[in-house]
């Protein structure tokens, strides 16, 4: 009985752990404006490149992708969608956090 019980357990906590995993690689901007045509990854790229002084090159390597997410918060007020963006590495992630935190 207890092996089972503690399997259960297990199942039930592997999913938070899962997602605090996941969420380690991603990086989420707001209000960031967009045009119909434009290339999203192009754009975030050479924001990202301004702030951490790498090559283009480079951070193009290192973003997995890049997508929009329409949430009703930003429909609502009539602000621009937010953009994610998954890393390949956690240092990616981790640079530019503490570029904002030097910035600021």
């Amino acid at each position: 009985i207890d092996t089972r019980l503690s399997e259960v357990e297990k199942g039930r906590s592997c999913p938070l752990g899962w997602e605090i995993e996941r969420s380690e690689f991603y990086l989420r901007f707001q209000n960031v404006k967009e045009e119909k045509g434009e290339n999203l990854p192009e754009i975030m790229t050479e924001i990202l490149v301004e702030s951490l002084e790498i090559t283009e090159e480079k951070m193009m390597d290192g973003m997995d992708e890049v997508f929009c997410v329409y949430t009703r918060y930003s429909a609502r007020n009539n602000l621009p969608r937010e953009v994610h963006i998954k890393f390949t590495k956690k240092t990616t992630k981790t640079r530019y956090y503490k570029w904002q935190e030097r910035k600021y």
